[in-house]
């Protein structure tokens, strides 16, 4: 039986159906290669991100800023049972030391060579700016052989 306008021998039916493969396959190779290209730009600019995040950061190009840290000199902070806390701030950033403290004497910043003296139950603030990238550190110089020099905290300034 043929049907009109139908090729009837296999081979004329094998010649149309690979014609029509190719064409498929054809597509097919394009999407891919579209894809790959897509994927290849995306893998790049994720490198270009991460290569010039840190080269680049928004926080370097930041103003100065206005830093206020409160500090309690107490006993557990005397007899080291915790660690002194580090203050972190910038160079170009204006910083406030608010200090109370159960203990008369006086308090210095290494490296800035800065010393307030501190009245017991009084708050204390020390202000300036942080004027060079460093490690301050902030002691207690007490009036007695107990308090005579302690680490209080840590003053940790980075470049800009």
């Amino acid at each position: 039986m043929t049907i009109t306008g139908q090729p009837d021998d296999v081979e004329a039916l094998a010649a149309v159906s690979f014609a029509g493969n190719s064409e498929i396959q054809h597509v097919k190779v394009a999407r891919v290669a579209k894809l790959a290209i897509a994927a290849g730009a995306a893998v790049m600019l994720v490198g270009l991100y991460i290569g010039t995040k840190h080269s680049f950061s928004i926080g370097s190009f930041a103003a100065e800023q206005s830093r206020v840290f409160h500090l309690d000199i107490s006993e557990t902070c005397l007899h080291g049972t915790e660690p002194p806390p580090v203050f972190e701030a910038r160079e170009g950033d204006h910083v406030a030391l608010a200090v109370t403290s159960l203990y008369p004497g006086a308090l210095y910043l290494h490296g800035l060579e800065t010393e307030v003296n501190i009245a017991p139950g009084a708050e204390t603030t020390v202000t300036f700016t942080a004027e060079h990238a460093g490690r301050f550190y902030l002691h207690l110089h007490g009036k007695d052989e107990d308090h005579a020099h302690i680490e209080l905290a840590v003053l940790e300034v980075t470049p800009r």
